[in-house]
């Protein structure tokens, strides 16, 4: 396995135990087939805390978001309600209703969005009593967020297009994606709306040893980019209808559509950017007993295996059966993603993408 080692060691060292971790498990899969859906099978019991609602904020996808909350509810009786958004927007909104919260649970999204909103005072810490059964990596060290799935970043090819258009071998590494031949045919989100378009930012950064071989890449992306769309997945959807040859997004967004029978290929490159998928409570919110409430359930086997089989995306519980046709992770070249700078940096580097390229 390939590890990038001209940043910093502490990626590294997070990444080899990250991977050591799940595939230990032998559930640290990038899917190559289908997933049939399982429903949960936690027994439904009602719970005994002052909230009888909760509102979810979420960049998920809303047929996702519609059915985990609807098993949410059968299981606890707690009615609930969801805002869907893109995680950069979403993140937005928490801030701007910092002095009237008007969300619980932040559900879902590149952790490095949840950090780079925890200077603002906008998340409330909670340890979940099953934050134990996952690693303590998937969780912020003070448990502003805890991690429910991890996934690498891909490249989703229209077949039919590559093959009558450009032809050869499919792209396989960042610099692939500068060929002018792709001029105005690679799609991406744009970074200040989507979490998935700024891990892809973000990943250049970790690629080069300085800030201004990173812009300079970015630059050389945006002349390849007609536009910049708002939501991270909506890239793979695009390229699946023929609208441009290549779009960039997660590889669980890509196996989407592949899977619904649209012409793609998803390609893994080589440094590739990869997520830890976090959930977090929103500090002051309506429903704070309910909040934690979710967040146990979430955390849980039943609840991950049914968002699992939703999603495609790779869980963080062990426990968690993933279905076949897969090929391991830890095959793959993931560049040294340190989820603490990304967060960090965010504003700033948000900011100079819009300058440049908006």
């Amino acid at each position: 396995m390939f590890i990038q080692t001209d940043n910093s060691t502490k990626g590294v060292v997070m990444l080899r135990r990250l991977l050591g971790l799940l595939c230990a498990s032998a559930f640290l899969l990038v899917f190559a087939g289908a997933s049939a859906f399982a429903g949960g099978t936690q027994e439904e019991a009602e719970l005994d805390i002052a909230d009888d609602e909760l509102i979810v904020y979420s960049p998920l996808h809303e047929y996702e978001i519609s059915r985990i909350l609807s098993q949410f509810e059968r299981e606890t009786g707690i009615n609930t309600e969801f805002i869907r958004l893109s995680a950069g927007e979403m993140a937005a909104r928490i801030v701007a209703e910092s002095n009237n919260p008007g969300g619980d649970v932040f559900f879902g999204g590149p952790s490095e969005t949840h950090e780079a909103i925890i200077p603002e005072g906008v998340l409330r810490p909670y340890e979940s009593p099953r934050a134990a059964e996952t690693d303590s990596d998937f969780h912020h060290p003070e448990f502003y967020w805890s991690g429910f799935y991890v996934g690498p970043m891909g490249f989703a090819i229209n077949t039919d297009r590559w093959e009558s258009e450009i032809g050869g071998d499919y792209p396989s590494t960042w610099e692939d994606l500068l060929d002018p031949a792709l001029e105005g045919e690679v799609l991406m989100a744009s970074p200040a709306a989507s979490g998935t378009a700024y891990n892809i930012a973000a990943t250049q950064f970790f690629r080069y040893d300085t800030e201004d071989e990173a812009w300079d890449y970015l630059a050389q992306l945006d002349r390849n980019t007609p536009f910049y769309t708002t939501s991270g997945a909506a890239p793979a959807r695009q390229a699946g209808t023929g609208e441009v040859i290549v779009g960039l997004a997660f590889a669980h967004d890509v196996m989407k559509p592949i899977d619904a029978g649209f012409p793609l290929a998803l390609s893994i490159p080589e440094n590739a950017g990869w997520e830890i998928g976090a959930v977090s409570i929103i500090d002051g919110g309506p429903n704070p007993e309910a909040a934690e409430a979710f967040v146990d359930w979430i955390l849980g086997p039943d609840a991950q295996q049914l968002h699992t089989d939703l999603s495609l995306r790779i869980s963080t519980h062990p426990d968690v059966q993933m279905p076949p046709g897969a090929t391991p992770l830890a095959e793959l070249s993931l560049v040294d993603y340190d989820y603490e700078w990304a967060g960090e940096n965010r504003s700033r580097i948000v900011e100079e993408w819009n300058e440049r390229f908006e």
